[in-house]
């Protein structure tokens, strides 16, 4: 009897140890995710500028990463500036994008851009 009591108190003890070392694992995974989503993101901007003379800037803020699993969702707010007929054009754009890992890499799968319409 004491014996099974001993087994079971250590069942106790040690089981809510692994469960918060899994949702432990789970955040610093996200985080790392979330940061290479960025970081990848960050470089399409920047290749996007220097690619297209039409866009001198693009700037992103309110973005968030949410991860599921090999998929992760991006959203947040864009502001583009460009030309269009020689004049100077600012575009204010909510965006989605759908990452995946495939072999061991993030790519892109789904860009959308809505735009922001002000309302007066």
């Amino acid at each position: 009897m004491r014996r099974a009591l001993l087994i079971a108190v250590l069942v106790l003890t040690v089981a809510p140890m692994g469960v918060g070392q899994k949702q432990s694992a789970r955040g610093t995974h996200r985080t790392s995710v979330e940061e290479a989503i960025r970081k990848l993101d960050n470089e399409r901007i920047q290749a996007q500028i220097h690619a297209d003379l039409e866009f001198q800037s693009i700037t992103t803020d309110d973005v968030q990463v949410r991860v599921y699993g090999n998929t992760a969702v991006e959203t947040g707010r864009s502001i583009m500036n460009g030309q269009d007929k020689g004049q100077t054009v600012p575009r204010d754009t909510r965006f989605t994008r759908v990452w995946v890992k495939q072999q061991g890499r993030w790519r892109l799968v789904a860009n959308h851009y809505s735009s922001q319409t002000t309302r007066q």
